[in-house]
């Protein structure tokens, strides 16, 4: 206490002032409360994440200093909204636990900006208007854009929030146009489809390179999707491997470090988790250019470690589970012939979209040294068994379970996975093709020399 009091005293005589700094109080009141539920507020411009305490009735309270205004996105549960905090502004959050969704009232400084977010009244390009004919998604994209700023000008907000807001609502509102020339083909069926000139030229102008952006999750979600986009102009034969593609684009076309250092992890990172190392030198090659962010080398880093393990001529991780009379079989019993694996589900759309094609190779190749062994990651058993024995499905069928340390072991985070093994029981592809790709039935036929 003397201390403090010789502080003070010193402070005084030196003339210099301590404030305390500027804290936001924010107050939530959350009517029919869910227990499990966590609420978390995530800032965009410094990914720091903040979690608040809610009481058995439903109330809370945080105080949260040094930051700058920016947007923050609350989470309930699997429930999420849009907010935007000031350090100066208090704000307290009402809504119903199971019905965050829906409806969420807001009360204090903060209040009318946060109203404004929250209200439902900014629309943006869905998924269904991707079926529109070209010229008329690219008007009523502009038609979206130019109410939403109609509505933001006659919301009659501080300027300073405005001029951010004029940005987010450009990336918000054409979330969706940089996929229309893939999702307009797949909603109609058109397959002779293909994006004209003004298509270009419109996501071109939409597009801005800054670094200083990339706080916006709007523009981090659009932004890849335009380059993957615009990588495709005069494009007339798909590459075996997109990816390539798009990095080329942004190394030859992104100026900005920051922004194709973003890109490039983006891109790469998430062709290394999906389909392994094999065949993928030039992409870590641009990674190693491009990326140099300590944090982002260290998990790739990391990433391509875990997948040196399953890259071609190595050791097959290994499995043993029950098939559809509980009999157990293991990948040591298929020793002496090739075995395409298909990790699957029954719930699993795009896996049963496989199934007549995996079918068909079955059928091909009846005689030969391969087998076809389903493995099923269904947590319900009965569903797996029911599936099998009603649609009289071929090949060796395992089921799998949902833990499995095979599924960990081949990195799998995403379903329908095919691997393809030796006769040794040793990886030839750890992300082989899928039975509809006629390259899978090449492969087979170069392996038993047909």
């Amino acid at each position: 206490m003397n201390r403090i009091k010789s502080m003070m005293v010193l402070s005084l005589m030196l003339g210099i002032s301590f404030t305390e700094a500027e804290a936001s109080k924010l107050t939530f009141k959350i009517a029919n409360p869910d227990d499990g539920a966590k609420t978390v507020l995530s800032f965009t411009e410094t990914g720091e994440k903040k979690e608040v305490e809610i009481d058995a009735t439903g109330n809370g309270t945080i105080e949260i200093n040094d930051f700058t205004p920016q947007y923050v996105l609350l989470q309930y549960g699997r429930a999420r909204r849009t907010l935007y905090l000031d350090p100066v502004q208090d704000l307290t959050i009402s809504f119903d636990g199971g019905a965050m969704w829906k409806a969420i009232n807001f009360d204090g400084a903060a209040a009318a900006v946060n109203t404004y977010l929250n209200t439902g009244k900014i629309k943006n390009l869905t998924f269904q208007d991707t079926k529109l004919k070209e010229d008329a998604f690219i008007n009523k994209a502009d038609s979206l854009f130019a109410a939403n700023n109609e509505g933001l000008n006659a919301a009659n907000l501080p300027a300073a929030f405005t001029d951010k807001e004029k940005i987010r609502l450009k990336y918000f509102t054409y979330g969706f146009f940089p996929m229309h020339p893939m999702y307009y083909v797949y909603q109609t069926k058109d397959s002779t489809h293909v994006a004209s000139n003004t298509f270009y030229n419109k996501l071109q102008s939409l597009i801005t390179i800054d670094s200083n952006l990339l706080t916006l999750p709007e523009y981090k979600e659009f932004l890849p999707n335009a380059i993957a986009s615009m990588s495709n102009q005069g494009v007339t034969e798909k590459p075996e491997n997109t990816t390539e593609q798009f990095v080329n684009y942004i190394d030859k076309n992104i100026k900005d470090e920051k922004v194709a250092e973003y890109l490039v992890n983006l891109f790469v990172y998430g062709n290394i988790s999906s389909r392994g190392l094999d065949g993928s030198d030039a992409l870590i090659s641009m990674f190693n250019k491009h990326v140099k962010d300590a944090k982002m080398l260290d998990k790739f880093n990391t990433l391509c470690t875990k997948w040196e393990k399953l890259k071609a001529g190595t050791p097959s991780p290994v499995f043993s589970c029950p098939d559809i009379n509980g009999k157990t079989v293991s990948l040591a019993d298929l020793k002496g012939k090739f075995v395409y694996i298909d990790v699957w589900a029954t719930w699993c759309g795009p896996c049963r979209g496989e199934l007549p094609h995996l079918k068909t190779l079955e059928e091909k190749y009846a005689d030969k040294d391969i087998y076809f062994v389903s493995l099923s990651c269904d947590k319900n058993k009965k569903a797996w068994e029911n599936m099998v024995k009603k649609d009289e499905m071929k090949g060796i069928q395992l089921h799998l379970g949902v833990e499995s340390p095979f599924m960990d072991a081949y990195l799998i985070n995403g379903i329908p996975r095919f691997i393809l093994l030796d006769r040794d029981g040793k990886i030839i592809s750890a992300n082989m093709t899928r039975p509809s790709d006629p390259k899978t039935a090449e492969k087979f036929n170069e392996l038993l020399g047909l």
